[in-house]
């Protein structure tokens, strides 16, 4: 037999390499931007006291917290007093309450998301910063003045909805400014869309649909060639595209309130709405000339110092956009200059409780007329770019230029300018910090809640106050849970309630205001099963609370509701001393 050799086959030895993308400048931005702003997130929840700096963003974690776990959970119970996006935002991670208790209880959940959405916006405004042709020295010095700024700091730690506010502001801007360079329809789509989730996250989104209007009629109406009427067509179209989704927006979101609630615009109407609690607060619109530019020179000291330099910044920037002749470049300062104004103007007529954080865009504002007063002159004809991309080809060609421009710097006009520019954000740093420890200027940043956080020693009587907002809600909260109550069983309006609430590890034995049915709870405790009712000092926003207006007098005498089981002195400066009071039967 003749025997056959038969090739064996080699083995070849299999190596895994895992080839690692380094993260484009914008993602390493957002990165370095989250872990910083984490960080500050957990120092505000445990250190400090979230709901001494932000009340209203333990407030939206409560909502999202009823949305799911209430007695009555429905989508529904989000409300329709403000705007959505904020407590969308924080289902997810309210979602995981049953594993991590704190997200809720703590109200870390909300700190942690708007530390996300403060780290996008220092991303984006990366990438405007880059649009422009800066070098990168320059726009990560810019872009660290915008996220190191206290203001920016303590916004994206503290749950308020501020953060998410810039983020989708800072999209507009960056999607007007590539559209007024390029002319790409997709880009003024995606303004539209990106003013439409601004919408739905603060109404003075609003002022900010105004001027991208005012910007995108005027840029295609000057670009347009013919008489009026062949010029007025390309300024509707455009028009039309960039408000049509937030046209959209307001319309889907008031229909939606009024199917539900009854109300198409809960912010105006809503007895919870900002008009009634400015007047529970003895605050009136102001009736003389006198107190309204009393009221506006407030607004413009508050914005002033935020930015202190801001008037020098804003000749500077127009004297350089004169020369070129580069107005296109004034697209976006003016989205945020209109949100500011209107701001100023709900200021100094006293429409809105005065508060330093409706200045925030201030900054942005700032950082970004620094950054076209130094950017190099543009192209004459812009290179479109796909929307789903960031602008590659504007980018490199403004590089191209920035050489050119870099090697000008060294003349003594660049470098004072240069100079003025890193003073201006220098000096805007420590300024913003001294405003939110001030106690002369008002706002939901508390001064002594503000200074007690960055204490590390003794704590004055005002920050030890500070220091006690919602001590005395969690304890009621502890305090019923002791009686171990079957659903349904205590009556409260969250309104002033909702850490009560949010605290509790039952959430289903409250009845509170977003339940379906608590009008008629409301309307006869005893027979509904309720036991137990809490209210709040009928004093000013305890004016507004549901059960003080059904039951005039009752917090004083129990008149309608049954007899006193205890007091809870609440020693922080909000005073709110709740009665539990037991139904009878």
């Amino acid at each position: 037999m003749s025997s056959v050799a038969v090739a064996r086959p080699r083995t070849r030895s299999l190596s895994w390499r895992i080839h690692l993308r380094r993260p484009s400048p914008v993602m390493l931005c957002f990165l370095i931007s989250l872990v910083a702003y984490e960080a500050a997130a957990f120092f505000v929840c445990f250190h400090g006291n979230t709901g001494a700096l932000a009340g209203d963003g333990v407030s939206r974690v409560e909502i999202a917290n009823r949305v799911l776990f209430s007695r009555d959970p429905h989508l529904a119970a989000i409300g329709f007093v403000w705007s959505p996006i904020p407590e969308l935002s924080l289902l997810p991670l309210v979602a995981l309450k049953p594993i991590f208790p704190v997200l809720v209880t703590g109200a870390l959940a909300g700190n942690i998301m708007s530390a996300v959405f403060m780290a996008g916006a220092a991303a984006v405004l990366l990438g405007v910063l880059t649009d422009l042709g800066l070098g990168r020295g320059l726009r990560w010095t810019l872009t660290a003045a915008f996220a190191l700024n206290p203001m920016i700091v303590l916004y994206a730690a503290n749950s308020m909805s501020e953060a998410y506010f810039l983020f989708f502001l800072l999209l507009v801007v960056r999607n007007l400014h590539l559209w007024l360079r390029s002319r790409e329809t997709g880009r003024l789509v995606a303004t539209g869309f990106y003013l439409g989730f601004a919408y739905l996250t603060r109404y003075e989104a609003g002022a900010a649909a105004i001027a991208v209007t005012g910007v995108v009629g005027l840029a295609s109406f000057t670009a347009a060639s013919g008489g009026l009427r062949r010029r007025l067509r390309p300024a509707c179209i455009d028009s039309a595209i960039a408000l049509v989704p937030f046209l959209t927006a307001f319309v889907v979101w008031a229909i939606t309130s009024w199917l539900i609630t009854g109300v198409a615009f809960q912010q105006f109407t809503s007895q919870y709405g900002t008009e009634p609690q400015l007047k529970a607060k003895g605050l009136t619109p102001p009736s003389t000339l006198s107190q309204t530019l009393h009221l506006a020179e407030q607004g413009v000291h508050w914005m002033l110092a935020l930015e202190p330099l801001l008037p020098l910044v804003v000749i500077a920037c127009l004297v350089v956009v004169i020369r070129r002749r580069n107005w296109v470049a004034l697209g976006g300062p003016a989205v945020l200059a209109g949100v500011l104004a209107f701001m100023l103007y709900v200021h100094m007529t006293l429409q809105v409780l005065p508060a330093l954080r409706y200045y925030i865009a201030a900054i942005p504002l700032a950082i970004l007329l620094i950054a076209i007063t130094l950017s190099p002159r543009p192209a004459v004809t812009p290179t479109p770019t796909p929307v789903g991309t960031w602008p590659d080809g504007l980018t490199a060609s403004a590089n191209a230029r920035s050489g050119a421009w870099r090697a000008r710097l060294g003349g003594p006009l660049r470098i004072a300018t240069v100079t003025v520019a890193l003073l201006a954000m220098a000096v805007a740093i420590p300024s913003a910090g001294g405003a939110l420890i001030n106690p002369n200027i008002a706002g939901s940043v508390n001064g002594p809640a503000a200074q007690a956080l960055v204490t590390f020693g003794p704590l004055t009587s005002a920050e030890k106050q500070a220091e006690l907002t919602f001590v005395v809600d969690r304890q009621v909260s502890v305090y019923v849970d002791s009686l171990h109550l079957r659903p349904g069983s205590v009556l409260i309006d969250d309104f002033l309630g909702y850490v009560i609430e949010m605290a509790s590890d039952d959430p289903t034995q409250y009845v509170i205001t977003s339940d379906l049915d608590f009008q008629q709870i409301l309307a006869d405790p005893a027979a509904n099963g309720v036991q137990y009712v809490l209210i709040p000092p009928p004093i000013g926003l305890g004016n507004l609370d549901a059960i003080n207006r059904a039951y005039p007098g009752a917090y004083a005498t129990g008149k309608g509701i049954g007899t006193l089981v205890r007091t809870f002195i609440d020693y922080s400066s909000k005073a709110i001393n709740w009665r539990l009071y037991r139904v009878a039967t």
